[in-house]
């Protein structure tokens, strides 16, 4: 649901915020931080482009601003979101 905003209302459960999408029960905001670690710089990048998709950059700015602050190329964004959500997709997968 990339495009979805969502809220957690309490641990372990996600709500779609607009109403029309399933609700899910597994936090995979808490869960990246269990595979990447709470403060890494790994899920820094994934839950800036996550949020980044869900409010078009209108929150938290944008993934060009992270990248001229960073000085990172957008291609080494992309390759670190990229090896992080597959590092989450592999942990997930094995439980």
């Amino acid at each position: 649901m990339p495009s979805t905003p969502i809220y957690a209302p309490r641990g372990n459960t996600l709500h779609a915020a607009t109403g029309d999408v399933p609700d899910a029960t597994f936090d995979i905001v808490a869960f990246s931080g269990t595979v990447l670690g709470d403060k890494s710089e790994e899920r820094q990048v994934v839950l800036l482009w996550a949020r980044a998709m869900a409010t078009k950059g209108d929150v938290g700015g944008s993934i060009a601003e992270f990248c001229r602050r960073t000085r990172w190329s957008r291609a080494t964004f992309d390759r670190r979101r990229i090896n992080a959500c597959e590092r989450i997709a592999v942990a997930k997968n094995a439980t």
